[in-house]
């Protein structure tokens, strides 16, 4: 497990004084980042075999969103392998110790020098595994309806949306998605499932879907040739009762 603490600050919060999504999304995977590199063993046997960890898919429940100047602790624990995934479930709590938000993140292991995604052995992977808290997790594919969508204006991917690694920042896509729903939306539920890199210079257009099956709205965020970089859908859902 890894553990950090922070003070929400003024530009990490929206007009309402909370936290926005994106930038919890941000918190959570520098979180993840920082854990990584704490398994000096993991990273070193991903460095020598030439594989990479990608997101491929995020949820995130909201119980309620830490407010500006509230302090909060940010914890990781890595839970499972299994076949090309690696698994983990990342927390944010209050100075009470009550869960403000919870995650469950899958990880795609790639192969660099074949190009392709790889399945490994738990054993191979170096690195102790903690018990997750329980979540209710959802699967990993978001289904898109075949229409109806309303395109939303794009954005180009300029370098300030990029990473270390030259990719598009998870927190910018969450960014992009919550930015296209209606105003008046309200959600406790984030899934977002990662299709395919959006480059350097690609226009991302986001493709919003208001679904009739519930409270649910779609959004597709799409890069050149109408491909799919990611899904994310939103929903009011009846959470359960997380400790």
């Amino acid at each position: 497990m890894y553990e950090m603490e922070n003070e929400i600050p003024f530009t990490r919060t929206g007009s309402d004084g909370k936290l926005k999504l994106h930038e919890a999304a941000a918190l959570m995977m520098d979180c993840c980042q920082f854990q990584e590199y704490q398994e000096q063993e993991f990273c070193r046997f991903l460095r020598t075999n030439q594989i990479a960890v990608f997101l491929f898919s995020i949820q995130i429940d909201i119980l309620r969103m830490p407010a500006f100047r509230e302090r909060v602790r940010t914890a990781v624990r890595i839970y499972g392998c299994k076949s090309i995934y690696g698994l983990r479930r990342i927390t944010m709590r209050d100075e009470s110790n009550r869960i403000c938000l919870i995650s469950n993140a899958t990880g795609a292991f790639f192969d660099l020098r074949a190009g392709k995604a790889i399945k490994l052995d738990p054993e191979d992977l170096c690195v102790r595994f903690d018990e997750p808290e329980p979540m209710e997790c959802l699967p990993r594919k978001i289904p898109v309806p075949l229409s109806g969508g309303t395109e939303r204006p794009g954005f180009p991917v300029t370098p300030s949306f990029l990473d270390p690694n030259g990719h598009l920042t998870t927190p910018a896509y969450f960014a992009a998605a919550a930015d296209a729903l209606p105003e008046d939306f309200r959600f406790n539920r984030v899934r977002m499932e990662f299709k395919k890199q959006a480059r350097p210079g690609e226009i991302v257009r986001p493709v919003l879907y208001e679904c009739p099956d519930g409270p649910r709205t779609v959004v597709d965020l799409r890069g050149e040739g109408e491909l799919s970089c990611a899904v994310a859908e939103f929903t009011t859902a009846r959470l359960p009762e997380y400790s």
